[in-house]
């Protein structure tokens, strides 16, 4: 169990500091303004902008669905194999 946690948390913390890093550039417009990272992203202007929102969306959900399966999802999928293996005999 503590093995799913920690890669739940291990990529909880990659997917957070990959969308900080790019919702940093480009869903902060103002350090003055209250909403910060936010935002909704400006249009992008070339390929590299487009590319850098796209993983700023990847990396959040990555943060959000990472934990997510290996806390909750593959837990209770064991937890039914086993409890459909122990019905069975």
């Amino acid at each position: 169990m503590a093995d799913e946690f920690m890669k739940g948390f291990a990529i909880s913390m990659v997917g957070a500091l990959g969308w900080f890093f790019f919702a940093g550039w480009y869903r902060t417009p103002s350090f003055e303004r209250i909403q910060q990272l936010t935002v909704e992203p400006p249009e992008p202007n070339g390929i590299y902008d487009a590319v850098a929102i796209f993983a700023s969306d990847l990396f959040f959900w990555l943060m959000v669905l990472g934990p997510l399966t290996f806390w909750v999802i593959i837990p209770a999928l064991r937890e039914l194999r086993r409890s459909r293996a122990d019905a069975s005999n």
